[in-house]
């Protein structure tokens, strides 16, 4: 009886120590940039036709809990402030040079819940992340430059999801990869890299007329760097 007992406390040991080691908890921030550009479909570049969409350059903060199942796997579920958006240009030389910017930036809340897939070497550790991401729009920005041979006037307004018919929500996907730097055993600086993948419709207007509908889609690079504490 003394040896199974001996046994089986040696198994909960095991069992417990295993747990500790590989359902890690950590805490990190990060911040960046999220270089954003919509993506439209052929019914939605006709309704802005004469301009240039170009990307804008947007702000991304965020905190995170990185659950570690093994050396190998863990869960990442983030909570972030992203802004996502897009510029719109048309240039003019004649008879005047005429150059219009439209600016509209979008201020989200968005919880991503990834899956990261790695390994450590050294001090140092790879991951790939993908996994899905859901977004609410808390407000928004228009700004509209105009400059006329020269002379530039500049309006910002207030974007009004219900009068502008756009949608708050943005349900979509994250791709990516980050790279650790170990600081001992408690911290690790990390950079990485994401492609930022939307799915959701931001054109509410109802449409009558024939054909496929106008397709406005939230799309970005995220670049961030940040740090997490393990404990």
């Amino acid at each position: 009886m003394k040896l199974s007992s001996k046994t089986v406390l040696l198994s909960v040991l095991v069992a417990l120590s295993a747990t500790e080691l590989f359902a890690q908890i950590s805490l990190g921030i990060r911040g960046g940039l999220n270089l954003s550009k919509w993506s439209l479909n052929d019914e939605a570049k006709k309704e802005i036709e004469g301009f240039d969409l170009e990307s804008i350059n947007a702000l991304l903060l965020g905190a995170l809990v990185e659950i570690r199942l093994s050396d190998n796997l863990a869960i990442q579920p983030e909570v972030n402030f992203i802004q996502k958006g897009s510029k719109l240009v048309a240039e003019e030389t004649a008879p005047v040079p005429v150059k219009i910017e439209g600016t509209t930036t979008l201020n989200y809340v968005e919880v991503p819940l990834l899956l990261k897939v790695g390994t450590g070497f050294g001090v140092g550790r790879f991951d790939v992340l993908l996994g899905p991401s859901f977004g609410y729009a808390l407000n928004g920005k228009r700004k509209l430059k105009a400059t006329v041979a020269g002379q530039t006037e500049t309006e910002t307004e207030d974007v009004d999801f219900d009068r502008d018919e756009t949608a708050r929500t943005d349900v979509g996907a994250q791709v990516g990869a980050s790279l650790g730097l170990g600081l001992g055993s408690s911290a690790r600086l990390f950079v990485d890299g994401r492609y930022l993948l939307g799915f959701s419709n931001l054109d509410q207007h109802e449409h009558t007329g024939g054909g496929d509908e106008p397709t406005v889609r939230n799309r970005g690079i995220a670049l961030t760097a940040g740090i997490i504490f393990s404990f």
